[in-house]
C-alpha cells in the first residue's frame, strides 16, 4: 500500500509523467532485462522470454492522469484553464489542485451561472493570490495542475484515491514484475504517456516495438452504482475484467478466449467486460502495422475520473494473477 500511495501522490498529468517514470524505474530495475525511455516520455521495460525467438508481448498501462494547464491569470489572480483529459464538471468543483512546483490551490466557479448551465469557462483556479502579479510569480501559463489527494481504505478490501486510472494498473504491472520468474514472452511491460489526450503514447511504442499480442491495463466503470444512466455487468469485488470491447476496440476473439481460459484453469476470478464508452491503450495496440491480436485486462472502478475512485484489492490481486498466469502459457 505504501508503493501505491507514492504513486498516487507523485504528479503525472499527461506530458508530465517523468517524475512517476522514475518512482517506477525505481522499483522495477533489479527485475528487467532491459529498460529505455522514449520521445514520448513511455516507460519501457523488457523482461526477455526463454526459448529460441519467441513471441513479443506487449502489456501497456498508462502513467498520465488528468488535469488542468493554466491558459491565462486574470487581473485579480484567478487563473483560467484548459482540460486535459475528461474532466468532469460535477467532479472538479471545489476539487483541491497542486501544481507541478507545489503551489496549491482549487478549483472553483462563477456563482452568478446557474449549475446546470454550467461550462467549462466558468470555471477558475484560486491559488490565494490577491492579483496578476502575486499569482505570476507563483505559476506561469502553460503550467499543469493536478487534482491533490492521497490514498485511503475504506471497507475491509476497498482502496479510494484520486488517479487510480491509470496509476493502479501501473502498480498492477509492477507487482507482477517483481514476482515473474520466467515468461514465454519477450515481454514488454510499457507505462505509457498522454493516454488521457489520446493514446498517444501507446501509439509511439506498439509502433516500435512491433508486438504480437497487445494487452491494455487500464480501469473501467463498473455496474453496481446507484440508479447508472449506462449499467454494465462488471462489479466491485468480482474480479479482473477480460476486455470484450469499449469504443476504442473490439478485442480479438483468440485473446478473449487466451484470457478466459488462463483465468479458469488457474481459478482467478474474473467477469466480462462490454463497456459502450470510452477507450484504452489497446485501441492504439492493434491499430499498429499490419494488427496486433489485442485485449484488456480491466480494473472495476467506481467514480473513474473523479477525486475519489474506488477499486477493490480483490480485483487487483486477480489482475496480478491473471498477468502472471498468462505469461507461461501460449497464445492459441
Amino acid at each position: 500500500m505504501e508503493l501505491y500511495k507514492r504513486m498516487v501522490e507523485t504528479l503525472s498529468v499527461s506530458g508530465n509523467e517523468e517524475r512517476l517514470a522514475e518512482l517506477i524505474e525505481a522499483e522495477v530495475a533489479p527485475f528487467a532485462d532491459e529498460i529505455t525511455r522514449d520521445v514520448m516520455g513511455n516507460l519501457i521495460v523488457l523482461k526477455k522470454g526463454v526459448g529460441e525467438a519467441p513471441k513479443k508481448l506487449m502489456f501497456s498501462a498508462h502513467m498520465d492522469e488528468i488535469g488542468y494547464m493554466v491558459t491565462h491569470i486574470e487581473e485579480k489572480g484567478y487563473l483560467r484553464f484548459a482540460r486535459i483529459g475528461g474532466l468532469n464538471m460535477l467532479h472538479i468543483a471545489g476539487s483541491p489542485v497542486i501544481f507541478k512546483n507545489g503551489v496549491k490551490g482549487y478549483v472553483m466557479y462563477e456563482t452568478s451561472v446557474a449549475p446546470k448551465d454550467l461550462t467549462i469557462e466558468q470555471f477558475y483556479i484560486d491559488i490565494g493570490a490577491e492579483s496578476r502579479e502575486e499569482a505570476e510569480q507563483m505559476v506561469s501559463v502553460g503550467d499543469v495542475a493536478g487534482t491533490m489527494g492521497s490514498l485511503y481504505e475504506a471497507g475491509a478490501h476497498r482502496w479510494v484515491s484520486k488517479s487510480m486510472d491509470d496509476k493502479i494498473a501501473c502498480y498492477i504491472l509492477i507487482r507482477a514484475l517483481q514476482q515473474l520468474k520466467e515468461t514465454r514472452y519477450d515481454t514488454y511491460f510499457v507505462f505509457s504517456a498522454q493516454e488521457e489526450v489520446g493514446l498517444r503514447g501507446a501509439t509511439t511504442a506498439a509502433y516500435n516495438i512491433d508486438p504480437d499480442y497487445g494487452i491494455a491495463l487500464d480501469v473501467t466503470s463498473v455496474g453496481d452504482m446507484l440508479n447508472q444512466k449506462s449499467p454494465n455487468a462488471v462489479k466491485l469485488g468480482q474480479g479482473a475484467a477480460i476486455k470484450v470491447r469499449d469504443n476504442s476496440i473490439i478485442s480479438s476473439k483468440r485473446m478473449v478466449n487466451f484470457l478466459v481460459d488462463v483465468a479458469r484453469e488457474a481459478g482467478i476470478p474474473y467477469q466480462m467486460e462490454v463497456l459502450m464508452m470510452g477507450g484504452t491503450d489497446a485501441g492504439a495496440i492493434h491499430l499498429t502495422r499490419g494488427g496486433v491480436v489485442s485485449g484488456g485486462i480491466s480494473i472495476p472502478t467506481r467514480n473513474v475520473h473523479s477525486a475519489v475512485e474506488m477499486v477493490d484489492r480483490r480485483d487487483v490481486e486477480a489482475c496480478i494473477a491473471l498477468v502472471l498466469a498468462l505469461l507461461n502459457r501460449d497464445i492459441e
